[in-house]
């Protein structure tokens, strides 16, 4: 998850892997969601509120007022009852928000955060470290990729209660949280000092000659410019290959996922669709770019989901590039985000998506055309002399320039 939240009455789709770097964990979470309505969607007077299924809540809820020993915090009661509701659903995707969690929701994403600099998401009902940014407190750390948070502060958190573990884990800059970590079936205790973190979306530089290696750390606003702006300039400099890293990129605003594919793929082609429960299909198709045809490597790891799965998914099927490193995520579900209430949220999983050829990444991920590890005890930071996968990307290209 992120979230550089649609201004209201906008309508971008954007990627939900959560993310702690602010520790209110709403950036960028597992999958791709859907716009925020602004537009209040209950309607008190709809046969919905009037279901007699409901009384039992009435009921016990005047047996407690009635009943129980000392007064009763009646916002408190409503946002229980809500939050039960919605995790009764058994979806870790759907969520409710009150009016502050809300506000850290929206204000996610801005560039600049308070945190340990993590992404994290939901696997096997747990919750899972998808990549630490480099430098973060995270990353100072020894977090990593695959890591499972099991406790902070002492308290156990499972998949579905994530949410509530990012809400321990935010806090003030400059003091401490401790995060238990599972890897390799051991836990281990790390105390983390929340620190200010600036993201940068796009990184490039030239590697041996004519080759571009053009970084992208998350899909927020205007990424895909900077990422046609940043491979123009490269060309200029006389690249003729190109490497499209999506390591570690948790996904983002869908739309800007659909613009850096079509750079590759021809106008009016398929980027990706949806699916909902009632069958009802949308098309995302491409712009069409300058840089088709063009030799391209794209380098994913498992902290590569979501949009990023949408543009590895689609250039994959299209056989515009050449898939590098170790199979990605897998998150292919869609989330719309509604405002209820008084400046309140509900996040609903609606639909599925799908690549080109048809294909439903979630859970399954998407598996790279050249399979590479990074052997185990490499130190970081990655560069040309130590990553292997880059390495490698490097040399397909070269074989294709040639």
């Amino acid at each position: 998850m992120n979230d550089d939240r649609d201004r209201k009455g906008t309508s971008k789709l954007i990627t939900f892997i959560l993310i702690l770097i602010v520790g209110a964990g709403s950036f960028f979470g597992g999958s791709i969601y859907g716009s925020i309505n602004s537009d209040k969607v209950i309607d008190p007077g709809s046969p919905a509120n009037a279901d007699s299924s409901f009384d039992k809540l009435y009921e016990v809820r005047d047996v407690i007022n009635s009943q129980y020993y000392q007064d009763i915090d009646q916002d408190a009661l409503v946002e229980g009852a809500i939050k039960g509701m919605v995790n009764s659903v058994g979806d870790p995707y759907t969520v409710f928000f009150n009016e502050e969690e809300y506000k850290d929701f929206n204000d996610d994403g801005q560039g600049n955060y308070v945190g340990i600099g993590v992404i994290v998401g939901i696997k096997e009902d747990r919750i899972v470290v998808i990549t630490p940014f480099e430098g973060s407190p995270a990353f100072k750390a020894g977090l990593r990729s695959g890591d499972f948070i099991t406790k902070v502060e002492g308290v156990e958190y499972k998949g579905t209660e994530l949410d509530k573990a990012v809400s321990v884990i935010k806090g003030e800059e400059g003091q401490p949280v401790t995060i238990t970590i599972m890897r390799d079936g051991i836990e281990e205790d790390v105390t983390i000092v929340r620190a200010s973190i600036t993201m940068v979306n796009v990184e490039s530089e030239m590697l041996e000659g004519d080759i571009a290696h053009v970084t992208m750390l998350q899909f927020s606003n205007d990424t895909a410019k900077q990422v046609r702006e940043a491979m123009e300039d490269l060309k200029s400099q006389g690249a003729k290959g190109y490497i499209l890293d999506l390591r570690g990129n948790p996904g983002g605003f869908l739309d800007e996922a659909v613009d850096v594919a079509s750079l590759f793929v021809e106008k009016d082609k398929t980027i990706l669709y949806t699916l909902d429960k009632y069958d009802q299909k949308k098309e995302y198709r491409s712009k069409g770019g300058d840089f088709i045809g063009e030799p391209l490597v794209v380098l994913i790891d498992e902290g590569s989901a979501s949009a990023s799965e949408v543009v590895s998914g689609a250039l994959k099927d299209y056989d515009a590039a050449t898939l590098v490193g170790q199979k990605s995520f897998g998150k292919g579900i869609v989330q719309m985000v509604f405002e209820v209430g008084d400046n309140e949220g509900v996040k609903v999983t609606v639909s599925s998506y799908y690549s080109p050829n048809g294909i439903n990444i979630h859970g399954e991920g998407i598996v790279p055309d050249v399979e590479v590890l990074i052997p185990e005890g490499t130190e970081a930071p990655l560069t040309i002399e130590n990553d292997t996968q880059l390495q490698k990307a490097v040399e397909v290209l070269r074989d294709q320039i040639q």
